[in-house]
């Protein structure tokens, strides 16, 4: 994203958007950094750098994930030391430093800042940019803008025949050991996997604090992962005396109904076109 465009958008944010959150696209930090920290690298021996510009990037990219803030700073003292190989090029450890971490814009990446801005887990536009490069990279010069906009239709139309058939698989193939659960039954065959799996986990969690005498009570706005991030019902909202989850109570971002009325959609938009041309 351009300085311009950004500048924009903090005068939207102050005149407007006064709430809104604006997060950086990771997929594109991690491509920054090895843009810059390439040639820092070139240093080490033939068949080295490239394995080990790699293992840089993935140490840096554990420690934008960590789920908090304690474990980013930990992970960051192994990642600066060499996480586990031999110590990074100094300098491509101070780029990172003073431009990602050490700086106020991990705000506006790190998982433990942006989890609270209930992104629902989207933290990058690599969607976008995965299928840029796919057609560009599986196609020969396109002499015509006509020509490249088309592909990217085509690309676009093949992705979101792919997450259709996700989604009807969630309908149908739900996995055992979901379908095993008590809490989860008004939930089987309405919202994603990805969704049941989380609050799965979530449900074992808390019948093991149980089973340790600990009490769940939620310490008033509760700041779960689970919650902030997804919406999901965390560890302090699911029951675990084998009552159902309410369907109600799930975001509707992860309703499998939203692609059926996608899916309504594109068929209205079909017969608008097919009526149009007669």
């Amino acid at each position: 994203m351009g300085k311009g465009f950004c500048s924009a958008i903090k005068e939207m944010q102050n005149r407007h958007w006064a709430n809104t959150q604006h997060l950086w696209c990771r997929w594109h930090i991690y491509n920054a950094i090895k843009r810059k920290c390439a040639d820092y690298f070139k240093q080490l021996p033939k068949g080295e750098a490239l394995k080990e510009l790699n293992r840089f990037i993935d140490g840096f990219k554990n420690i934008v994930c960590a789920p908090n803030e304690g474990q980013m700073k930990a992970l960051w003292e192994s990642f600066y030391v060499g996480a586990g190989g031999a110590p990074f090029p100094e300098q491509a450890l101070n780029y990172v430093k003073a431009n990602y971490y050490n700086s106020p814009n991990a705000k506006q990446f790190m998982e433990c800042y942006v989890y609270e801005s209930g992104n629902l887990g989207q933290t990058t536009t690599s969607a976008n940019e995965g299928n840029h490069y796919a057609f560009r990279t599986n196609t020969s010069i396109i002499d015509k803008p006509t020509e490249s906009y088309k592909l990217r239709r085509i690309h676009k139309k093949q992705l979101m025949q792919q997450l259709r058939a996700r989604a009807q698989m969630a309908y149908s193939r739900i996995p055992l050991d979901i379908r095993g659960i008590p809490e989860l039954r008004q939930l089987v065959g309405k919202i994603s996997i990805f969704a049941l799996t989380q609050i799965k986990q979530q449900i074992v969690l808390g019948k093991k604090e149980i089973l340790m005498g600990n009490i769940l009570e939620p310490p008033g706005r509760c700041h779960c992962h689970t919650f902030m991030r997804y919406q999901l019902p965390c560890i302090h909202m699911i029951p675990t005396d084998g009552s159902p989850i309410p369907f109600e109570s799930i975001s509707r971002f992860w309703h499998l109904s939203n692609w059926d009325n996608s899916l309504q959609l594109d068929l209205n938009w079909l017969t608008i076109r097919y009526h149009y041309r007669k």
